[in-house]
């Protein structure tokens, strides 16, 4: 039986597909199976993975289904003691297997999930900027406050008897899934990390499954319902979760909802300045606040790059 499973989901990503597979079959650690979960993909992405004739290769073509389902229909099919996903457009880097099976042969039993550095690369495969990890131990608020720790899910190896104790992805959660379980992970275990990068993140323009906006704000709704106990004790973040989810159903031309979530943000942290900007905005129309939205992230995001390179 194999150590570990590499588990790549995809659908009409064949060009792409090829280089996370050649990522896969790259690594220096030899003992893995890898499966590919093709979600009914039309292109010739079984051409594709015919073309490698690995007898690693597993490829699983199922009916259409929502990621988080994808995903656990993996974890039931893995062989492997620990598992570890990877996106089709994202590459990893050789030794990423070797180094976090390294970390989980010398950790402590509740370490539940390795992470590490990653690389940032734009559409093209050029290199935006490295991002080193900082949450590890107990970890559970370090997480509700920074949803993109690992940058994808294309970079934690996990135990897979913990994600089976867990009960695998909540296959109603079709936007931010995998963080829904790390927060799960991290509420019953701790996670640590390797300052390695182990993978090349790739960032699109165009819309990605995190552009689901109101599924990503009932889950952050339900994250607040389900830790109830840390956002009362923390109202900074409450009130930056509150001011996140109206933000959201503003952008989606739901502003009355949206400015009712915003004011409670305000009640919660009356110095939240960004909250009392997006009341304000929210008057002015979905597609001025749109645009002033888009500006604020532009700015954030240059000073993020700026930290990382």
């Amino acid at each position: 039986m194999p150590l570990v499973t590499a588990l790549i989901t995809t659908f009409n990503r064949s060009a792409f597909l090829k280089k996370a597979i050649e990522s896969v079959l790259a690594q220096t650690f030899r003992d893995f199976e890898l499966i590919i979960l093709d979600n009914s993909s039309t292109d010739d992405t079984e051409e594709v993975i015919k073309g490698f004739g690995d007898k690693r290769i597993r490829h699983i073509r199922h009916e259409p289904m929502n990621i988080s389902q994808a995903r656990n229909l993996g974890v039931r099919e893995a062989r492997g003691e620990y598992i570890a996903f990877l996106d089709d457009d994202d590459e990893w880097l050789p030794h990423k297997i070797e180094v976090q099976v390294n970390f989980f042969e010398r950790a402590a039993e509740d370490i539940a999930l390795v992470y590490g550095a990653f690389i940032k690369i734009d559409s093209e495969g050029n290199e935006l900027g490295v991002r080193r990890p900082t949450l590890r131990g107990k970890v559970l608020k370090g997480l509700i406050y920074q949803d993109d720790f690992t940058g994808s899910a294309s970079n934690p190896m996990i135990r897979r008897s913990v994600v089976m104790e867990l009960g695998g992805y909540d296959e109603k959660v079709v936007s931010g899934e995998d963080w829904e379980l790390y927060l799960r992970i991290a509420d019953k275990y701790r996670v640590d990390f390797t300052l390695d990068p182990v993978v090349r993140i790739r960032s699109h323009e165009g819309p990605r499954l995190g552009d689901k906006l109101l599924d990503t704000a009932r889950l952050e709704i339900d994250t607040m319902a389900r830790y109830r106990d840390i956002f009362e004790e923390d109202k900074r973040l409450k009130s930056f979760y509150l001011q996140k989810i109206g933000g959201k159903f503003v952008r989606v031309g739901k502003a009355e909802t949206g400015r009712g979530y915003i004011a409670q943000a305000i009640k919660a942290n009356p110095s939240n300045y960004v909250a009392w900007a997006q009341f304000l905005l929210s008057f002015l129309g979905q597609e001025l606040y749109l645009r002033f939205h888009k500006n604020y992230l532009s700015y954030k995001k240059r000073g993020c790059n700026s930290h990382e390179k």
